[in-house]
């Protein structure tokens, strides 16, 4: 059927009727069955139960865990030197699993199902000799 398309389209352009053969009308028959089977998900928001908020320093990351209003738990560490020399993308990564891997027993014992993730970078800024900034 793709070879019978791409003939006529040379032949006649693509605003001209075609004629087919009869050998593509089980190739439509298909089509038209997979096309009229295709039944689109219906997207629900799922709410969030709880919420874990990752702030990354240049030197250290902190990770708090939090239920509506109320703060449940805390972890917090120093980067190592490997670890600090990286960019600010991937310690926000690293953080974020930390978190996770720290709240792993809370999040489930609490058997939570959505949580939404908040992430606070701060910027390290360097003053240059002549008095600009490096961001």
């Amino acid at each position: 059927m793709n070879n019978q398309n791409v003939q006529a389209a040379r032949l006649r352009g693509w605003n001209k009727t075609m004629i087919m053969n009869k050998t593509a009308i089980p190739d439509i028959n298909w089509l038209v069955a997979k096309l009229r089977a295709n039944n689109p998900a219906k997207l629900t928001q799922i709410l969030p139960q709880m919420a874990m908020t990752t702030d990354v320093a240049p030197r250290k990351w902190s990770s708090k865990l939090k239920k509506k209003l109320k703060m449940i738990a805390i972890a917090h560490l120093t980067w190592n030197r490997r670890q600090a020399k990286l960019t600010s993308n991937n310690r926000e990564i690293k953080a974020i699993t930390q978190g996770l891997r720290s709240f792993a027993k809370i999040l489930k014992n609490l058997r939570v199902q959505s949580l939404a993730m908040e992430a606070i970078i701060v910027q390290q800024f360097s003053t240059l000799e002549n008095g600009e900034h490096l961001y």
